[in-house]
């Protein structure tokens, strides 16, 4: 059974308890008086009363006006309870039934981020979620380029290029370990395609460069080095690279007077 089902067969369970008559949000007779009810127990962070509580809010009084208010705290109590699996499909669900919904933007936005707070933490693992998660704040950014949560969204989506670039770059780095030269400079040029704006970007353009000169292709080394401090004049690979060019000039130096000799 998935996590997701599970967090669902658990929030069914809590409706059942509670109608079963174990303490939980008592049923009110309107929208209005509900939604206070799931509130209270939001501002408390008693987030499974609440999510209890705006449960009510939208099963009882599906056409109430509020009833979208209550979906967006439903999933931020499924957020703030750590349940990120579950507080993504809530979003997801404001984002398809409430569409004019004042929440919508913020909602779209939450889904990355629910995305993101799921990925396994250490970059090697699956980040499948990562990669829904960048696509979403992209999406959250193209649809709002004026909203104030646009500058955390491209902060999140840096974040999340970094750990995909490191992975792919670490990928890279194996085989060039392995003088597997052809198939590390696929990833580090991948890297470079894919992850422009990560520091992995200029360390696989160094390792690029770094393959030219062990497979003996000076010239295309020395472009690349050269390239590489251009770019990226104040990383801290700047000065190996320097070193890697004043050899290359020597190497060209001594087999210019060879052939001259």
């Amino acid at each position: 059974m998935s996590k997701v089902l599970v967090s669902i067969a658990i929030s069914l369970m809590i409706i059942w308890v509670a109608g079963c008559g174990a303490p939980g949000i008592k049923l009110e007779s309107n929208a209005q008086d509900q939604f206070a009810l799931a509130k209270a127990e939001f501002d408390k962070n008693h987030w499974l009363k609440a999510i209890e509580g705006f449960q009510k809010v939208i099963f009882n009084f599906p056409g109430a006006d509020i009833v979208d208010t209550a979906q967006f705290y439903l999933s931020m109590s499924y957020y703030n309870n750590k349940d990120y699996e579950l507080g993504a499909v809530e979003f997801r669900r404001l984002m398809t039934n409430y569409p004019q919904s004042a929440f919508y933007a913020e909602s779209q936005y939450m889904t990355g981020v629910c995305y993101l707070k799921n990925t396994p933490g250490h970059y090697s693992l699956d980040q499948e979620d990562l990669k829904k998660a960048i696509q979403q704040l992209q999406d959250f950014i193209i649809d709002n380029p004026d909203s104030p949560l646009v500058e955390q969204a491209q902060q999140a989506i840096t974040e999340g290029m970094t750990k995909l670039a490191h992975k792919e770059y670490d990928n890279g780095m194996l085989y060039f370990k392995l003088y597997q030269y052809k198939s590390a400079a696929i990833y580090f040029q991948y890297v470079i395609d894919t992850y422009t704006g990560t520091s992995y970007a200029a360390a696989s353009l160094y390792r690029l460069a770094e393959i030219s000169f062990k497979k003996s292709e000076y010239a295309e080394a020395l472009s690349k080095f050269n390239s590489f401090i251009t770019v990226y004049p104040e990383n801290e690979l700047v000065p190996k690279a320097e070193e890697y060019i004043e050899q290359i000039h020597r190497l060209l130096e001594t087999a210019d007077v060879s052939d001259k000799s």
